[in-house]
């Protein structure tokens, strides 16, 4: 287990109430609450505010949560393919098993996250605060890193194939076991100053600056 500061974890301090009604029901604040097989896909839950929340097995394709604040929120099985989640923020909250294919974060601040077995290929995480966040076993392919500021990332046996991660600095973060093939950094490779690789990735990133490895 690679070393990292404690990621802490959603608190739910009281029981929660299983939500029984329809989106356009829900409060601009909502808390204590269980969400079960609800449907919210493209339902706009813009700049609403959720605190000790759970969302098992839910749908939210092409919704609009952008704007939105999630503290103590907990998210299993739950689907965001091509929903908007723009400039929102997540505190303590865990992702276990989501969908969330083109799925936009971009400027969205995340402190205390852990995304565990999700798929987010194609998602745009370009411009995010990411701090104290762990993704371990999830699939980032073809997704947007670039330009964000990181602090304390953990990176877990992740799928970065083809990932923007211009701008963004990796130093300190461990990608050893992650796959790196196609990354797009900058001509320097200044992006991964600092982080550590693998032998075989770093033959992969001598070959790709014209330097043959035997």
């Amino acid at each position: 287990m690679k070393d990292m500061k404690k990621i802490v974890s959603p608190e739910f301090t009281e029981c929660l109430t299983k939500w029984e009604s329809s989106p356009s029901a829900l409060n601009d604040y909502i808390e204590n609450t269980f969400f079960e097989s609800c449907d919210f896909s493209s339902c706009s839950l813009a700049g609403k505010e959720f605190f000790a929340v759970r969302f098992i097995g839910c749908k939210l394709i092409g919704a609009d949560l952008s704007h939105t604040d999630f503290c103590n929120a907990e998210f299993r099985d739950c689907d965001f393919s091509g929903a908007a989640m723009g400039e929102s923020r997540f505190d303590r909250t865990l992702f276990c098993g989501c969908k969330g294919l083109g799925t936009t974060f971009a400027e969205g601040a995340f402190a205390d996250v852990r995304f565990e077995k999700c798929n987010f290929s194609y998602a745009n995480f370009s411009e995010c605060k990411l701090r104290s966040v762990l993704f371990a076993e999830c699939d980032l392919s073809d997704s947007a890193l670039s330009s964000c500021k990181v602090k304390d990332l953990l990176l877990q046996n992740v799928n970065l194939t083809k990932a923007d991660l211009y701008g963004t600095s990796f130093k300190e973060v461990d990608l050893s076991d992650c796959a790196l093939e196609g990354i797009v950094l900058s001509q320097d490779l200044h992006e991964l100053r600092g982080a550590t690789v693998s032998s075989a990735h770093a033959a992969l990133l001598l070959r790709s600056q014209g330097i043959r490895v035997r």
